[in-house]
């Protein structure tokens, strides 16, 4: 990024004396370079102009800038209220909550935005299937925070997931399923899945699919799943005898999950609301909101001072109890000359209106109202889980709502710092795969997918090292999943994700290969005397052993050297050993040698770990 030169380099006393010390040069007639000398006076002034003029053109604030950055195509992400759900429960029948209902968090208010009509149903039972074996776990999911593991990797006919219900689920339900989030994921958009699901309602006719839309994106995210074409349901028990209820069930027809998903809790058409507060609908017309009247000036400015506000209109009263609504932009430079809108600083808590060119002028003493006026806390407003409750001036009782997962979304409009650091981020994106640094951050952040490390091996060596034929202008990376299995290997999807995401950043003229890990076990034999024989310092041990040995705990784990000098003497400065009689190292797999120091050399794509330590303590 170019670096912006600073104008105002020169202070007015420093310009002074510069034009001072370059008069003997031109003139020795001039002599007296005192303040009372006409031709000083006249120095001063154009020194005094100069700083002026150089401040002025160094004075670049954050309006400028931010239409520099408008240039650029970056314009300002709105502000945004927090966002969440609502669990609802109540008495028999249905339960009616009306648009617009206010819930509090504490101090901080929230309100529905749309009428709400349920009947109050509820999750009860969890019944996880696999092979015709089932295992109820009703008890985890949701109690206390818990989470069910759903399905199962390993199966042969069938890992189905039974959900049931109190009461009957209707055509058009919406079910918001809490899922266990796993921070070690990319992001990923709606498109993504791991899976392929087919669900189905248990009704007269037995189990009948379903038409569902999935905003969990197969269990991977907390969200809404719409079930559709209910008709009749019928109450079921498993043929284990576990919870009989009104079911619906999901069958794992294709698994390519690289952790099963954990879900929590489930409810039954939950209610979203929206952190916010409506003082007045567009259109009413309140007193206390009245803020002056027009001038008929252009480019009029009003103070209107009010905490918090999110959004609001104004209402021109040109007429008896006649008033023309007045709508708010977020620039008035895009704005035709008729255009009846205004701008609002939230800073300096000032309304604008046009100046003829850019927005209309209003016509000349007409009362100014507020109306519209929403308020919003924005990023101040994201609560916490289960601390949204109804308010007091909600009306019904009847019914009780409380919020299962976080409120979130909430952010304040973004600043000019925030702008400049997004521009650099779209402005010098990552946008071809050149060296090895290059393919390691594009491919490590394949979009869903959960990897752990990579490494780059140009195709000849990749070639030399395995035996495979390789091409010239081939680059082979070795991709790690993160798994819980020390040989963790890449599925198909995996590797057909990262070769689609990858594919816009490669070169025309190189082939990029990815491939999984080599493994190399490591065997520890030895005898070591302690100084005490305790369990607590066998484990103090061979966690020594695993610092040096598995690749998890090492920085650059691709073909590392495990040096059994290096080991040995690490082994000798643990604190709770005497002395190390004997240490040797053995392998298994052939992506590694052993020279005749008795160090294993693993090869450049491989990857080790302690596989057994057969060690003798005294």
């Amino acid at each position: 990024m170019l670096k912006v030169p600073r104008l105002d380099d020169l202070s007015y006393e420093q310009m002074i004396q510069r034009a001072v010390s370059r008069i003997p040069a031109m003139t020795d007639q001039w002599t007296d370079f005192n303040n009372h000398d006409p031709g000083i006076t006249v120095l001063q002034a154009y020194a005094w102009l100069t700083d002026m003029l150089n401040y002025y053109l160094n004075a670049t604030g954050d309006v400028h800038i931010e239409k520099y950055l408008k240039l650029l195509g970056i314009e300002p992400l709105p502000a945004q209220a927090a966002r969440c759900y609502l669990a609802v429960e109540g008495e028999e029948g249905e339960i009616r909550i009306p648009a617009g209902t206010r819930f509090l968090a504490g101090e901080i208010p929230f309100e529905s935005e749309e009428e709400y009509m349920g009947t109050g149903n509820r999750f009860c039972s969890f019944i996880s299937e696999t092979d015709g074996s089932a295992m109820n776990l009703t008890a985890f999911a949701g109690a206390d925070g818990e989470y069910a593991r759903a399905f199962a990797h390993y199966f042969h006919d069938s890992s189905i997931l039974y959900l049931g219900f109190e009461k009957p689920l209707s055509d058009g339900d919406r079910l918001y399923i809490c899922i266990k989030a796993d921070e070690r994921r990319n992001p990923f958009d709606e498109d993504f899945r791991l899976c392929s699901l087919r669900w189905q309602f248990f009704g007269e006719a037995g189990w009948t699919d379903l038409d569902t839309e999935d905003g969990t994106c197969g269990f991977l995210k907390s969200g809404i799943v719409r079930v559709g074409g209910i008709s009749a349901m019928e109450r079921f028990r498993h043929p284990e005898g576990m919870g009989e209820a009104y079911y619906i069930r999901c069958i794992l027809e294709e698994d390519a999950y690289d952790a099963l998903p954990g879900i929590g809790m489930i409810y039954v058409n939950p209610l979203e609301v929206v952190q916010q507060k409506t003082v007045c609908k567009e259109g009413e017309i309140l007193p206390e909101l009245q803020i002056g009247r027009t001038d008929g000036c252009a480019g009029q400015e009003l103070l209107f001072d009010y905490p918090d506000i999110c959004r609001f209109s104004l209402a021109l009263e040109t007429g008896e109890k006649h008033f023309d609504i007045w709508k708010y932009t977020e620039d008035l430079d895009q704005a035709g000359y008729r255009d009846q809108v205004f701008t609002y600083d939230r800073d300096t808590q000032c309304v604008r209106f046009g100046d003829g060119i850019h927005g209309a002028v209003p016509p000349q003493n007409c009362l100014i109202h507020v109306t519209g006026l929403v308020c919003s806390m924005y990023e101040k407003g994201n609560a916490m889980a289960g601390s949204i409750s109804v308010a007091a001036d909600a009306g019904d009782s009847s019914f009780r709502v409380w919020n299962p997962e976080d409120a979130h979304g909430g952010k304040g409009r973004e600043t000019v710092r925030q702008m400049a650091a997004r521009m650099e981020e779209e402005l010098f994106h990552q946008q071809r795969m050149a060296s090895a640094e290059d393919y390691k951050s594009v491919i490590l952040n394949t979009p869903g997918l959960m990897l752990e490390t990579a490494h780059v091996i140009p195709g000849t060596v990749y070639g030399e090292i395995t035996g495979k034929l390789r091409g010239v202008n081939e680059v082979v990376v070795v991709v790690k999943p993160y798994s819980r299995e020390k040989k963790a290997g890449l599925s198909d999807i995996y590797r057909a994700r990262i070769e689609t995401y990858m594919e816009p950043f490669r070169l025309l003229n190189t082939k990029v290969s990815i491939e999984e890990p080599a493994y190399v076990g490591i065997t520890v034999h030895g005898k070591i005397h302690l100084i005490r024989d305790t369990p607590r310092d066998r484990e103090k041990v061979i966690e020594c052993l695993k610092d040096m040995i598995d690749y998890e705990r090492k920085e650059q784990p691709f073909g590392a050297t495990i040096s059994g000098g290096k080991l040995f003497m690490r082994l000798e400065a643990l604190d709770e050993v005497e002395r190390v009689q004997e240490l040797t190292l053995e392998r298994t797999g052939s992506a590694a040698v052993k020279n005749e120091r008795g160090d294993i050399l693993l090869r450049e794509d491989a990857l080790s770990y302690l596989e057994a330590a057969d060690l003798g303590f005294y």
